[in-house]
């Protein structure tokens, strides 16, 4: 017990009666018992909470099949779902087409605005509104212009198109002081040029 021999043993229970009388000693054995039991009956309760908190529904979580979720459905929104994925993918909504497609959507928001609008008054005024949303025109959507398709992987050329100008104008200097160097190398170039009714 503890890595104590019999030996041992004796000598701290003959120094124990030494030192606290044999009255008190059986009294300290009973104490020091009761703290042991309490502590092995924690120790069990805690390892059952453990076991039966924390273990095994991790374990059960672990060991269960994965089932699908199924709602309840019909056999015709089945055949719509395998459409859906076998189609080819969606073409991206270019910002052009979006704000084509913006805009139409607030000029019909507008135009149905309106169309209530005109329902109301004509209830207030006592006329079917039937009436008033046929003489209401509703605006047509606006056309959507036509995007130019970009290639697949931008050429070297179609990068720098769209770079912004900026060496445009240092370009023109440069050609114009050119320009006027060859003059001045011109000018005195027919300077120089000897005079035939001199010599």
């Amino acid at each position: 017990m503890f890595g104590i021999g019999e030996g041992e043993l004796a000598i701290i229970v003959v120094f124990g009666f030494l030192l606290f009388g044999p009255d008190k000693l059986p009294q300290m054995g009973r104490t020091i018992g009761r703290a042991i039991r309490q502590f092995r009956e924690t120790q069990e309760k805690m390892t059952a909470v453990v076991q039966s908190e924390i273990i095994d529904p991790v374990s059960e979580a672990a060991s269960a099949p994965v089932k699908p979720k199924k709602t309840a459905v019909d056999d015709d929104s089945d055949a719509d779902e395998d459409a859906v994925e076998t189609a080819a993918p969606a073409k991206k909504e270019t910002f052009a087409e979006r704000r084509a497609r913006l805009a139409a959507e607030k000029a019909a928001s507008e135009a149905a605005a309106e169309v209530e609008g005109a329902a109301e008054e004509s209830e207030a005024e006592g006329a079917e509104p039937a009436a008033a949303a046929e003489s209401v025109v509703e605006p047509e959507p606006a056309a959507e212009p036509e995007s130019e398709p970009e290639p697949a992987e931008p050429t070297t050329a179609d990068l720098y198109a769209r770079r912004p100008r900026k060496r445009k104008a240092v370009v023109d200097q440069l050609a114009r002081e050119l320009e006027a160097e060859d003059e001045a190398v011109a000018e005195a170039a027919t300077a120089d040029a000897p005079k035939g009714g001199d010599e």
